[in-house]
């Protein structure tokens, strides 16, 4: 090939290269400097009858989060996720899925607690006083007692709760759901999606926008 064709075809390639990472470079400005949320499709395992829910079966918009009771950032949300079920409840349903990391301590146990809980019909309790109470039982020596004085707190048999916490059955629900959540590509938490779109949101606002676009 003559070196001037030679030429041109390496300053298209180095043009189109370099417009490509303006796209790049401005798709990631939208994101930081306009506060827009990041949002991609996902393919995450269908809703069954074991998951652990809070609103209508066959609701239109499912908000799924993956999510481990010792992480800081899942707790600061956790707020957030209660004015929207308290706000959507009756036309959303909101799917917790368990995702304890390896470097939390007390990620498992906390987990095994909430599941515990939920055999009791008392999952959501015990998740929000999880998140307001983590940085009490998040930095103790044993952080067992703390989950106990919450669970009867919430009225809960506890010769069962005790059982259930420490129940083989319990360990393999919760690394189920960790595992399947990996397979389809989760990697952190909080990991939120509405109706297969993952979410990563800056506030409330972002989760409306998704949620009352699916209504």
């Amino acid at each position: 090939m003559p070196r001037l064709g030679r030429s041109l075809l390496t300053w298209q390639a180095a043009l189109w290269a370099c417009g490509s990472l303006l796209l790049i470079l401005g798709a990631l400005a939208i994101v930081f400097f306009t506060g827009a949320p990041s949002t991609a499709a996902a393919t995450l395992p269908e809703v069954t009858a074991t998951d652990v829910t809070y609103g209508p079966d066959g609701a239109g918009v499912v908000v799924m989060e993956y999510a481990d009771f010792q992480c800081e950032a899942c707790a600061r949300f956790s707020p957030m996720l209660a004015a929207l079920r308290a706000k959507y409840g009756d036309q959303v349903q909101f799917v917790f899925r368990f995702f304890p990391l390896e470097n939390h301590p007390y990620g498992m146990l906390s987990a095994q607690v909430a599941y515990a809980a939920h055999l009791q019909g008392k999952f959501w309790e015990m998740h929000d006083l999880l998140y307001k109470r983590q940085k009490e039982w998040a930095s103790a020596a044993d952080a067992s007692p703390y989950f106990e004085a919450y669970a009867k707190s919430l009225g809960l048999d506890m010769s069962r709760f005790r059982e259930d916490v420490n129940a083989q059955t319990t360990k393999d629900f919760i690394t189920a759901q960790e595992a399947a959540g990996t397979e389809a590509g989760v990697n952190h938490t909080p990991w939120f999606a509405v109706n297969g779109t993952t979410l990563v949101p800056n506030d409330i606002g972002d989760f409306e926008a998704l949620i009352d676009a699916g209504l």
